[in-house]
């Protein structure tokens, strides 16, 4: 199975550098995209990561590191998004988290058929509280369907997952069969391609498990696409990647 993987920009926002960069302490910020990534070429459309969706929520509680806030301009919210390149929320069957922050499950709810894959390791050590609300909530209303916690294994043809660690427990990489090769998702684990290029890991509780997490993107992937970067819009033009 080849597929087919699609950046849609769901927001903007400005964050210091010494979140990006480990070897740095720079209170600079540097521009962040965020996205929702589509995969297509399967029987139904799969989504990596859904956006956010209470931004109120999220800019408070990383005030002290994104200055002012996640920004969205018109038609960026990820409905809006999905609309604009034909793709109904209701006909998606996989949604994989590269992580569960609040600004990558926003919008779990809006997949009402979709079975939500993520780390074994890190929902369960997240568990009870640790586990969005929200997303316990969209869970419980059509379980034990709709969730897949998965190790290092192939999720779907063409489509398997690894756990990195680093940026958080439940990080886990996404790699999907393309025409141009295998793709990696890298989340938060990788922000920018400089992380991947110059091999700076993010800050993090854990410098030697972040290291080690760049190191396992790019041996797992032929393109690695880090989590943040507005530069993949430049090298991809209209976010399609392979």
């Amino acid at each position: 199975m080849k597929y087919h993987v699609r950046a849609l920009k769901c927001g903007e926002c400005m964050v210091r550098n010494y979140i990006t960069y480990a070897d740095v302490w720079d209170e600079t910020p540097s521009k962040f995209y965020l996205y929702v990534w589509l995969i297509e070429g399967g029987e139904h459309p799969i989504v990596v990561d859904t956006g956010p969706k209470d931004l109120e929520e999220f800019n408070k509680a990383t005030a002290a590191y994104v200055p002012g806030g996640v920004v969205q301009a018109p038609g960026e919210r990820t409905p809006e998004l999905l609309a604009s390149v034909g793709v109904d929320p209701k006909d998606v069957s996989h949604v994989f988290l590269t992580h569960m922050h609040i600004d990558h499950i926003g919008f779990y709810d809006l997949f009402s058929n979709a079975q939500l894959v993520v780390n074994k390791r890190g929902f369960l050590s997240a568990l009870p509280g640790g586990v969005p609300k929200d997303m316990m909530v969209a869970l419980a209303d059509r379980w034990p369907h709709s969730l897949r916690l998965v190790e290092d294994e192939e999720v779907l043809p063409g489509i398997r997952t690894f756990h990195l660690g680093c940026h958080s427990e439940c990080s886990q990489g996404i790699a999907i069969e393309t025409e141009k090769g295998t793709v990696v998702l890298a989340g938060d684990v990788a922000y920018t391609f400089r992380n991947l290029e110059e091999n700076i890991p993010i800050r993090g509780a854990d410098l030697d498990a972040c290291r080690a997490a760049l190191e396992r993107l790019k041996k797992e992937g032929d393109i690695v696409i880090p989590g943040h970067d507005p530069a993949v819009m430049e090298r991809f033009p209209g976010g399609i990647i392979a």
